[in-house]
């Protein structure tokens, strides 16, 4: 069940430039929250109605750790908040990743701002994964991800760090072994993956970066075509509900 709460600020940082991270005391949600949902922020300026999604980075027993661009005015007032601030939040919201009942090889797949929903989901999976990381230039976060133990690949598009290319490119190198494939991403680096995990037979999950207004489902603003096998047409299914995680076989690429 989500919650809303008047959350403390335990840290906040740049991370890289217009890049920030915060942690956010908030016991109650963080005891539910799993990897794959989100939390909406409310802007501390009262003018400024709507909140602000933004998936879960890191929980803790007591905090949760969110990643987010400077993008609009919202967060740019979330940008200007201090340490012991507290600011408005609803969550956990939406449906997350499904983790395998036993140990199998995994690849996780994260691009740019969906690279930090995918930091939680890989210190659950363990030793046995590999994770693939795209960026533009600078590989923000890949530390916390070495940190973890776990094999970590880096492709950066500028070539100033691992491979001189895309996400995508990483994977195509892998060996389709995987019993499954975890991916956010921008949705054209997703629909790649999907294309890659079927054309292998790999199961795969992945997040939709679609834009939500509500977090609830309630204004339909974030819908996005499924079509589940055996069924005979497609439907639109809600990302902020029903989402945000789909199977990657079920999303309707093509529009």
């Amino acid at each position: 069940m989500n919650k809303y709460c008047l959350a403390t600020i335990v840290n906040h940082e740049e991370i890289t430039s217009g890049i920030w991270k915060m942690e956010l005391a908030a016991s109650e949600i963080a005891r539910t929250a799993e990897p794959g949902q989100f939390i909406m922020l409310y802007p501390p300026d009262k003018r400024n109605l709507l909140a602000r999604p933004i998936s879960l980075s890191a929980i803790s027993e007591k905090s949760v750790t969110i990643v987010y661009r400077i993008a609009g005015k919202g967060t740019k007032q979330f940008s200007q908040l201090q340490k012991n601030d507290r600011i408005r939040i609803m969550g956990p919201l939406g449906n997350g990743f499904t983790l395998p009942d036993q140990a199998t090889k995994n690849i996780v797949v994260g691009g740019g701002l969906g690279i930090p929903p995918l930091l939680e989901l890989s210190k659950r999976l363990g030793g046995n994964t590999e994770v693939l990381l795209g960026y533009q230039d600078i590989p923000f976060m890949a530390e916390d991800f070495h940190r973890l133990g776990i094999n970590v690949h880096i492709a950066s598009q500028l070539g100033n760090y691992g491979l001189h290319g895309t996400v995508c490119d990483l994977l195509e190198k892998f060996n389709p072994s995987a019993g499954q494939v975890f991916a956010c991403a921008p949705r054209q680096m997703l629909k790649s993956g999907s294309a890659w995990a079927k054309e292998h037979s790999v199961p795969i999950q992945v997040s939709m970066e679609e834009r939500m207004a509500c977090g609830i489902g309630a204004c339909l603003g974030c819908g996005v075509k499924i079509q589940k096998p055996g069924e005979p047409d497609w439907k639109y299914l809600r990302v902020c509900k029903d989402g945000p995680v789909f199977s990657g076989e079920e999303v309707v690429w093509d529009e």
